[in-house]
């Protein structure tokens, strides 16, 4: 059975097997954004020191931000897999400043803890899916995530669901791991149940390439123009599957979208990375991410190397494509990450969008430059990389800090980036495995993503999973969160103009 990028993640922290994205523009009288400190035009974004959140470990965070018209607004919520207590969820009601102690969810999932993700609603209820490996489950918390709902089952043969809440249309987005097709379930009653799953491979004869393995990108959008739905996905060929069982290099991307609801699909090519001469591109290291603006344009991002076979020649970047048409035609891609003398090694990034052409990308980056997972090979046959990065415990295992870098004009033909280091002192050390299922011996304990949301005053906020080497040793992963404080500051999202009541 290929079961294509298991994102499935125990309790065990390495080596396991494995919203509207854009709320609707509100054209009301600015209103309600909550107070705090005023951007600093033309500075480098600025973060203040480094928060780990308390009570708990984890890993591959996700970061939610109420932008809703309610009394919520403001608050930021965490949530993150990894602790022998299940999924955790943590949250703060003063910018991030200081955050509660964790709390479990999905108490009732017998293999819980899978894979996570979190969003929060236009009436400002926290939304929280957990995987357990058969299915999915969503729990709904009304009282600004101190507690949740006892949950709703659904997305079977479920893996790597991801959320999107869009008022009383709610979305969970997964690799469907049997049928190997991408899939989106649809709630009509705010995440209570979900009557539909629909799979959503559409009409584009290139996916016949992806029959064998696809990883859904992060997250399924609500365009605000004209309601389509879209989602990002990466595929490999069969061939490549064969060649490096049970899955090959993901380095191909397509875009599904729906202006029907989700009931149909058409697909939409995004990026075909090019295989000429033997080489091995590989651009999924791990999640891609989706997300679309307040006027409908759509940003494409992904990270990886032209050529694995040879690192130092063909860094590791960040990219992002942007596409003016719904997603329908796509740039060229973007290299966002700006090292010195073009090298370093960038991988797991995400961003977050708000007015056209202003984004924040984020990013673990070391100056190093190399194979950042250290062993290469099939799921049963590895070996040292080309250049591959060693563990935690060589001398000159590469130090990971977390990055942002910024840019107003992302949509221009030539965009610029800001790009400052988020936290003050490297969060880990050694190799960062970004192969999921077939990490093998390298090292997964930070998982696979990290994430990134701005709030009502364009202000940036990062959930990442650090370890020292002392805490690598002793099977150790904490979530950290970085706080801009000051700099310039995106257009708050265009939910935060609706005034609350």
């Amino acid at each position: 059975m290929q079961i294509g990028y298991l994102g499935y993640e125990p309790a065990v922290r390495k080596r396991p097997l494995a919203y509207l994205a854009a709320l609707l523009a509100a054209a009301l009288v600015v209103g309600g954004a909550a107070a705090g400190p005023k951007p600093g035009g033309g500075k480098a974004p600025s973060f203040g020191s480094d928060v780990v959140l308390p009570g708990g470990q984890g890993g591959e965070p996700s970061l939610a931000i109420d932008t809703s018209p309610t009394a919520g607004r403001g608050n930021i919520y965490v949530g993150a897999i990894g602790d022998s207590n299940g999924p955790l969820e943590w949250h703060s009601y003063n910018g991030g400043k200081t955050w509660s102690q964790p709390v479990p969810f999905d108490l009732n999932g017998p293999l819980r803890g899978g894979d996570d993700d979190i969003a929060v609603n236009t009436n400002g209820n926290l939304l929280a899916a957990d995987l357990n490996v058969s299915w999915a489950s969503v729990q709904i918390s009304t009282d600004h995530g101190q507690s949740f709902d006892a949950g709703t089952q659904t997305a079977p043969e479920d893996d790597r669901p991801w959320l999107t809440a869009a008022g009383q249309n709610v979305y969970v987005f997964y690799h469907d791991f049997v049928a190997e097709a991408p899939v989106v379930c649809t709630s009509f009653d705010g995440g209570h149940t979900f009557p539909a799953c629909n799979q959503a491979f559409g009409a584009d004869p290139s996916v016949t390439n992806c029959a064998e393995n696809t990883v859904p990108a992060r997250a399924l959008t609500v365009d605000p123009t004209n309601f389509a739905l879209s989602f990002l996905y990466s595929c490999s060929t069969a061939a490549e599957n064969a060649q490096h069982p049970p899955y090959g290099p993901l380095h191909d991307y397509y875009l599904a979208q729906s202006l029907d609801g989700g009931l149909t699909w058409t697909t939409y090519p995004v990026f075909q990375a090019d295989t000429s001469n033997g080489k091995a591109p590989n651009y999924a290291n791990i999640f891609g991410t989706l997300a679309v603006d307040s006027a409908g344009n759509y940003y494409a991002l992904f990270a990886g190397t032209a050529d694995d076979g040879t690192p130092i020649a063909n860094p590791y970047h960040v990219y992002l494509e942007v596409s003016k048409d719904h997603g329908h035609t796509w740039s060229r891609p973007i290299q966002v990450d700006h090292d010195a003398n073009g090298a370093g090694t960038h991988v797991l990034p995400h961003l977050a969008v708000t007015a056209p052409g202003n984004v924040d990308v984020v990013w673990y980056g070391t100056t190093a430059t190399g194979e950042p997972n250290g062993v290469c090979g099939s799921l049963l046959l590895q070996s040292p990389c080309n250049n591959g990065f060693p563990d935690y415990t060589d001398p000159k295992a590469p130090a990971w800090n977390v990055y942002l870098a910024q840019s107003t004009n992302a949509l221009s033909a030539a965009p610029t980036f800001r790009q400052v280091a988020a936290n003050p002192t490297a969060t880990h050390y050694g190799e960062i495995c970004t192969n999921g299922l077939v990490c093998g011996s390298s090292d997964r304990s930070l998982l696979d993503f990290i994430s990134v949301g701005v709030d009502c005053n364009g202000f940036a906020h990062i959930a990442y999973g650090g370890n020292t080497k002392q805490q690598e040793a002793a099977g150790q992963t904490f979530v950290h969160v970085a706080n801009q404080t000051g700099g310039t500051a995106l257009a708050p999202p265009a939910a935060c103009a609706a005034p609350v009541p």
